[in-house]
């Protein structure tokens, strides 16, 4: 099989073109699999498009209310009553067979056909991301053989942009209620949204927060002077991205139109330089790439805190009785975390089809289908609603909606690439003297402009 494609400004004339458009379906068939074929080998189901107000089966429908939002605000209402069977692409880590969360969905899918016999769900499991991930097979299908895109895909809330940037999810407004959008966290708000338009559904978070040994440790920090006085280590992910920007959006709001603050990024720099010089901040975080990396280390005892994503806690508390929560400690107190998640997009331009993709995701995003999937995933919902049904104890659940109303999403389009690499080096500089937090700071600023 060919790694990578010809260039298609060079298929000239008919013949040619059909000869290039099987070589591609032959090439992406080997990529999506047979199964993937199959599903798409077979024509739409004609339906009919009724002239009556349709019943309470039926599929939904546009609002009044969103008819004026829509791209294409003339679609009628749709029914059927002939099999249609809805392609979902999502990830292993959500939903391999094997797995209790795989498991749980498979169940979930099995219960929501129970409840409307016309529809059948087949999930289609692809790598989270990298090449021949989610993002991966999106993009290269909806360029070049879109006839192939499934149905429903599910995607990193970071990736949500870059779909969109090529047309290659559908707009929610109208097919979905304007109730769900409502409860979503702030930050899962944001990321639902691109150019004004509504694109995902996200359904499956995480935060991050500390962790503390009890034994250890009586009363966490909740400021920098807190934890400089305490003399406890903490453990940082120092060597991505985590730490300096839950640090960062602490004092000062993440902006796609703007750099980043010379001053916050110097407070940041000058903490971290603090807590470095009196053996606070290890230089091991250094190679801690995000905060799910930084569980090992506290489970082995190594750390009496350190900062962590809720996932891991929800996933590994068990076998932790000593291990308590808290939220991050930072500068004033003020309470501020980095969230991540998972959403729930349309990718197919058929409206019967999207009419089913929707009343697929509005049925499972209802908390008491969604709470036994996100509980077997380890994850926290992107609602309000479903979070009291997701997480237990009660304490628990409450401590994590403050944190997930006061949550950051830090998409890529809010940083660059080459500017996190500059305060990964900056820190790294500073803590070897090679650099003043003033100084590196500068070179972080203009690194992200």
């Amino acid at each position: 099989m060919p790694s990578s494609l010809p260039n298609l400004a060079k298929v000239q004339g008919a013949p040619r073109q059909r000869r290039w458009a099987a070589w591609v379906a032959r090439w992406i068939a080997g990529l999506v699999g047979a199964s993937l074929i199959a599903c798409a080998a077979s024509a739409p189901v004609p339906l009919s498009t009724p002239t009556a107000s349709p019943s309470a089966a039926a599929l939904p429908t546009l609002s009044a209310r969103a008819t004026t939002t829509r791209v294409s605000p003339t679609r009628a209402p749709i029914t059927t009553t002939r099999a249609l069977t809805l392609t979902v692409w999502t990830t292993e880590d959500l939903a391999a067979s094997a797995s209790p969360a795989g498991r749980v969905l498979s169940s979930q899918s099995d219960a929501f056909t129970a409840a409307n016999p016309n529809l059948r769900v087949q999930v289609v499991l692809k790598k989270p991301s990298g090449k021949g991930g989610l993002l991966d097979f999106l993009l290269t299908t909806h360029a070049v053989v879109p006839a192939l895109l499934p149905d429903l895909i599910t995607l990193d809330l970071t990736e949500v942009p870059l779909a969109g940037d090529v047309g290659a999810l559908q707009p929610l407004n109208g097919w979905l209620p304007a109730e769900l959008n409502d409860d979503f966290f702030p930050f899962a708000a944001q990321a639902a949204h691109y150019q004004n338009q509504w694109l995902a559904v996200p359904f499956s978070a995480d935060v991050q927060h500390l962790v503390y040994n009890k034994t250890a440790l009586k009363k966490p920090p909740q400021t920098w002077d807190d934890f400089l006085k305490q003399k406890t280590p903490l453990l940082l992910p120092l060597g991505g991205d985590d730490a300096f920007l839950a640090q960062y959006v602490a004092l000062a709001p993440l902006s796609t139109a703007a750099p980043l603050d010379w001053t916050t990024t110097t407070l940041v720099l000058n903490f971290f330089k603090r807590a470095h010089d009196l053996g606070l901040l290890n230089d091991a975080g250094l190679n801690l790439k995000n905060a799910d990396a930084a569980w090992a280390p506290f489970a082995a005892a190594q750390v009496a805190m350190a900062q962590v994503a809720a996932s891991r806690y929800l996933a590994e508390r068990a076998r932790l009785p000593n291990a308590l929560y808290a939220p991050l400690p930072t500068r004033d107190g003020k309470t501020a975390t980095l969230a991540s998640g998972w959403a729930f997009a349309i990718t197919t331009t058929d409206p019967t089809r999207q009419a089913a993709a929707a009343r697929f995701v509005q049925w499972l995003a209802q908390g008491e289908h969604l709470a036994p999937w996100l509980r077997a995933a380890h994850r926290l919902p992107a609602t309000r609603s479903a979070l009291p049904l997701t997480i237990d104890p009660p304490e628990y659940a409450a401590f994590l909606r403050d944190e997930l109303e006061h949550a950051t999403y830090a998409s890529g389009a809010a940083y660059s690439a080459k500017a996190s690499d500059a305060w990964r080096a900056g820190i790294a500089n500073v803590w070897k003297g090679q650099a003043t937090p003033e100084d590196a700071a500068r070179a972080i600023v203009a690194a992200s402009k």
